[in-house]
């Protein structure tokens, strides 16, 4: 058996989402059954009136609990391919507290709409089927995801010598299992890891490789595609079911960022012709309309006391504008709240960091650990200078130099700047040009991928990344830095 068949990663988020949604719903519908289903028997026709007059005042209940218990399990990370691989325990206490927080968000909502309470009885029967059904939920994916990992092999990269096993296994991700490298006949003498590393054989004996060692995926560099001493042993290997991925296709699908070192030009023209034009033009600036009016209500306190905090902390002005670069270039100003003194550019433009910057008052720093100095974004939003979600808007100064050192970095620019993005909820605050190329690897991503379901799971990575108190840079550089080398083209010298 060759284990299960790897999906899409947004797909298996999407599909487990909607399944504890689902859950939720099921559950209220069972809870009001056993709860009034003996009251009700007898006459077909009144059980079936009282049970749609009970669904009709319970549904904004429900639809409320479905959106936010499978919401705060993707917050806490449970949807993440390694929350699998940890401790059921832990697991479960962290589920149970998901249930308890939409408990308590439900009975907050009754106490403002009372007429669509749920009687304690339905909620105890309900809470019960739920917890029931999401356990078994949860424990069946956990067993699967450990113990159908698909088999794994990589193609044509003596590079990797460098690397420990479990280095490797790190970057095929935990649904991978590795099984060895298979290289070039040159390639076997030379090979001299600094661990045990299996070598499976050469690459002319790839297909019989494969199914002697039930191989499923196999990962190699984009140039053995392209090599006729190869391309036919790759075809016979997807023909028979086996998948074929690229480092890059590979860092896309696992870890969700594209390395800038295998990005190509061909890669940017296909990429740039995978979003939907009617998401972006239309759909987007929708969904980003609603939702910043949402926040502008829902933080209109926090907004309130940020501003008398500056005022009183470091005085006039509250806030900070300063000109920013949109899409196509166009520049326009953004606001924040000021987290820094009033003379923190006498020197000049100077790129801001999170952690020992003097600039920054105390107040500020905790704001801006938060993301509470990017609140008032949310008008440049409405004006339509920005979206909810998309690359980080620069200052013009920073744009140019970057622009000079990232080939590819005016390719941000190419779509709205955003309040939030991929980049800002997979890495910290940059304070250099190596920073800034780790976080375009996300944004270029993101550039391809755009979607209003990858907008919602964004927005709500943000809210986990502000509990946290922002991106951790070792959670960052988790797989970017262990292979930059081993992910260079083979010829290259490696930094």
């Amino acid at each position: 058996m060759t284990g299960a068949v790897q999906h899409n990663h947004w797909t298996q988020v999407a599909r487990a989402y909607l399944v504890d949604a689902t859950i939720v719903v099921v559950s209220f519908l069972v809870g009001t059954l056993l709860r009034f289903g003996m009251e009700w028997a007898g006459d077909d026709e009144a059980f079936i009136a009282q049970y749609w007059e009970a669904f009709d005042e319970y549904w904004p209940g429900m639809i409320l609990s479905a959106l936010f218990f499978p919401s705060c399990v993707y917050v806490c990370g449970l949807y993440t391919p390694k929350s699998f691989h940890t401790e059921i325990l832990k697991r479960f206490l962290m589920l149970a507290g998901c249930q308890g927080l939409t408990i308590l968000v439900l009975l907050a909502y009754f106490s403002i709409d009372f007429s669509a309470k749920i009687g304690r009885g339905v909620m105890f029967y309900a809470m019960a089927v739920c917890t029931l059904l999401v356990m078994l939920h949860h424990i069946n994916t956990t067993v699967r995801r450990r113990n159908y990992r698909e088999r794994c092999a990589i193609l044509n990269m003596p590079q990797m010598d460098t690397f420990t096993e479990d280095m490797i296994q790190r970057f095929i991700g935990p649904d991978l299992k590795f099984c060895g490298f298979v290289l070039q006949k040159d390639d076997i003498n030379k090979f001299k890891p600094i661990e045990y590393l299996a070598v499976l054989g050469t690459m002319e004996q790839l297909e019989d490789i494969a199914k002697s060692h039930e191989i499923s995926k196999v990962i190699c560099n984009a140039e053995d595609l392209a090599d006729e001493r190869y391309y036919r042993h790759l075809c016979n290997l997807r023909y028979s079911g086996i998948d074929v991925v690229t480092v890059l296709q590979h860092c896309e699908e696992i870890h969700q960022y594209v390395p800038l070192n295998l990005a190509s030009n061909e890669w940017l023209v296909s990429a740039s012709s995978m979003p939907h034009r009617l998401y972006i033009r239309k759909i987007k600036r929708g969904s980003d309309i609603a939702f910043s009016l949402l926040m502008l209500l829902l933080a209109s306190p926090i907004i309130l006391l940020a501003s008398i905090g500056v005022l009183l902390t470091s005085g006039k002005p509250i806030l900070y504008k300063q000109d920013r670069v949109g899409r196509f270039g166009r520049v326009f100003q953004v606001a924040k709240f000021r987290t820094m003194r009033n003379d923190a550019e006498k020197d000049g433009a100077q790129w801001s960091s999170a952690d020992g910057d003097s600039r920054v008052t105390p107040l500020g720093g905790f704001m801006r650990k938060y993301r509470i100095d990017e609140l008032p974004q949310l008008m440049n939003i409405l004006k339509g200078d920005m979206s909810f979600v998309g690359p980080r808007p620069e200052r013009p100064e920073f744009v140019e130099m970057l622009n000079k050192k990232l080939p590819m970095n005016p390719e941000r620019l190419m779509i709205q700047p955003g309040l939030t993005g991929w980049a800002q909820v997979n890495y910290p605050y940059g304070s250099s040009v190596d920073d800034a190329a780790r976080k375009l690897e996300y944004d270029l991503y993101y550039m391809k991928h755009m979607s209003l379901f990858l907008d919602i799971f964004i927005i709500l990575d943000t809210v986990r990344t502000v509990l946290n108190g922002g991106a951790r840079i070792e959670e960052a550089l988790r797989h970017n830095r262990y292979f930059l080398a081993a992910l260079k083209v083979r010829g290259e010298t490696t930094p």
